[in-house]
């Protein structure tokens, strides 16, 4: 797995279920839980994979550096969820 966290970045650890669209222009939302967040990016659990290169825009109140990333690498979990390393647009 290739991580763009970076050491300059610290991690805030939360538990947070967000909602997501893929395509503004559709209004369908998506839903996953972000798992840890920095200035650079978040990790983003899901149950469907994103594909790498793929943006993403967020609907959460919770503060972010920006409410819209792109999807850096996936990885499928034991559970048949989706580990998901988001980076900020």
């Amino acid at each position: 797995m290739t991580s763009f966290y970076s050491s300059k970045y610290e991690r805030s650890y939360v538990d947070c279920t967000v909602e997501f669209f893929l395509d503004l222009s559709s209004k369908e939302l998506y839903e996953g839980f972000i798992e840890n967040h920095s200035e650079a990016g978040f990790c983003l659990i899901t149950s469907e994979p994103l594909k790498k290169g793929q943006e993403i825009t967020l609907k959460t109140d919770i503060y972010l550096p920006s409410h819209s990333a792109y999807v850096c690498w996936v990885e499928q979990r034991d559970d048949g969820s989706y580990k998901t390393g988001m980076k900020f647009t």
